[in-house]
């Protein structure tokens, strides 16, 4: 987690266990916030790398922010650390869709979503829970509950990528004919999406 993860789980309904960063400088950012809201006999402030410094009947959720895919998917591959682990919220920097369908194979589900924003830059924000359920590609590429609850935020963020879709299919050459047809089906399932804005 980073300094903001607090304040995202604040604003998403939640309340954290365990907090753990690599950095000293963060480590003694967050007992200062959780002194200061009063929350410092809750939460138990942890500094490691990933889940190293729990053990596995310690925890049943995990929150994990302001990382990339990879870092994201390195910290979850550890099997036996998840056991006992029931819900899973992540808020990723890079790959959403990815993120999405590598938890979705460790045997979990999505239950929640949310889009926010946060000085002009929107953060996808995602709550799993064990179980199984299967999902179509337009699913796993939106998310499925954003895609029933479409708000004004989730038309910016997809306005955006199919404005930046749409440039980088003009800039690739005609040679480039996989990742050509890869983003004009990008484009094509995006303006889908966004019809029904212009409708309404």
């Amino acid at each position: 987690p980073n300094i903001n993860d607090y304040y995202v789980l604040k604003s998403y309904g939640y309340q954290l266990k365990n907090f753990i960063d690599e950095m000293e400088i963060f480590f003694k950012k967050f007992a200062n916030i959780f002194f200061n809201e009063n929350l410092i006999s809750k939460i138990d402030v942890r500094m490691g790398d990933g889940l190293t410094v729990v053990n596995k009947d310690e925890i049943n959720t995990i929150l994990i922010s302001g990382m990339g895919y990879n870092t994201i998917v390195k910290i979850l591959s550890d099997s036996e650390k998840i056991e006992n682990v029931e819900k899973i919220i992540v808020q990723s920097n890079t790959d959403i869709v990815k993120l999405r369908k590598s938890i979705i194979k460790l045997g979990y589900k999505i239950t929640k979503e949310k889009l926010v924003e946060d000085n002009e830059i929107i953060y996808t924000i995602i709550e799993f829970r064990k179980g199984k359920e299967k999902y179509s590609y337009e699913e796993l590429y939106f998310g499925p509950y954003l895609l029933k609850n479409k708000d004004d935020i989730f038309y910016e963020y997809y306005n955006k990528k199919l404005l930046k879709y749409e440039n980088l299919l003009l800039q690739l050459p005609k040679a480039n004919v996989v990742s050509r047809i890869h983003h004009m089906n990008l484009i094509k399932v995006i303006k889908k999406e966004l019809e029904d804005k212009k409708v309404s």
